[in-house]
């Protein structure tokens, strides 16, 4: 069977259940969709629900349960109220999977990641949910994609995975061999983009500018994302592909031009 492909919403601009429809009759298979756009949905997460099962559209993801794992103590149990939140959202529209990327407060308590995973994992169990845990370039302890992976293959856990994002891969200087030792199945998405310019976390406010504005959509820019593709295929990656690109000047375009040009652009990389 072919990969899903999917969109993260935040390449378009309009009325979320728009949004959906565009993504789909551009060829889309799924979308990551964030919290922001079902609460902005007329109807909410019901009309959400709803239209995608009309449009046979699927989720790849509800995004985005913010510096969770590692938040300090004294902010614990709001943390973990935000976790029921989420999960209730994403069972709300037919998603499976909660993105919850690596912490990044200045205040972020690593000794307590470990323990703030399993709690996620097993709250996540029992409802029936997933957690794609992202290392982002500005996180403050796993912040690259290979030392995350060996916190969770140390950790075990049964739906914890992670998500390999490009711009986050090279920002931190790192390249395709990184993915060399990850097994497939602990790759729950690929999330495509392209950069114009070399960012390093030596100008941290320039890679936060970047990652949240000016993000490519693959093959526009510098990185070399066809040698990424090429090694998640002779893994035999199944996984949901896709792109995620934030872009104020795509974002100004009708939906529908926006999703037809991303959809053209993974193309490309992945038939």
């Amino acid at each position: 069977m072919a990969n899903p492909v999917f969109l993260n919403l935040v390449l378009l601009e309009g009325e979320p259940l728009t949004l959906l429809h565009a993504a789909k009759q551009a060829g889309f298979d799924e979308v990551e969709i964030w919290q922001e756009n079902v609460q902005a949905a007329e109807g909410g997460a019901k009309a959400i629900r709803a239209q995608a099962q009309r449009l046979n559209l699927g989720f790849t993801n509800c995004q985005v349960l913010r510096d969770f794992a590692g938040a300090p103590l004294a902010l614990r149990e709001e943390k973990r109220q935000q976790a029921q939140q989420f999960f209730q959202l994403a069972q709300a529209i037919g998603c499976r999977t909660v993105q919850a990327p690596a912490c990044t407060r200045e205040d972020c308590q690593a000794e307590l990641i470990d323990e703030d995973l399993c709690w996620l994992s097993a709250e996540a169990a029992r409802h029936d949910l997933r957690i794609m845990y992202e290392p982002m370039a500005w996180s403050t302890v796993d912040n690259r994609l290979g030392t995350t992976w060996q916190r969770l293959k140390r950790l075990d856990l049964p739906n914890v995975g992670l998500v390999v994002d490009l711009f986050h891969i090279a920002a931190r200087g790192d390249d395709a061999s990184v993915l060399e030792d990850i097994p497939p199945q602990w790759i729950y998405e690929v999330q495509l983009c392209d950069m114009a310019e070399a960012v390093t976390p030596d100008n941290m406010s320039q890679l936060i500018d970047s990652a949240r504005h000016h993000r490519l959509l693959p093959g526009d820019g510098i990185l070399p994302v066809a040698d990424f593709v090429a090694a998640l295929q002779r893994k035999g990656y199944r996984g949901p592909v896709g792109i995620e690109v934030f872009n104020d000047r795509l974002k100004q375009q009708p939906p529908q031009v926006a999703a037809a040009q991303a959809f053209a652009a993974l193309r490309r990389y992945w038939p």
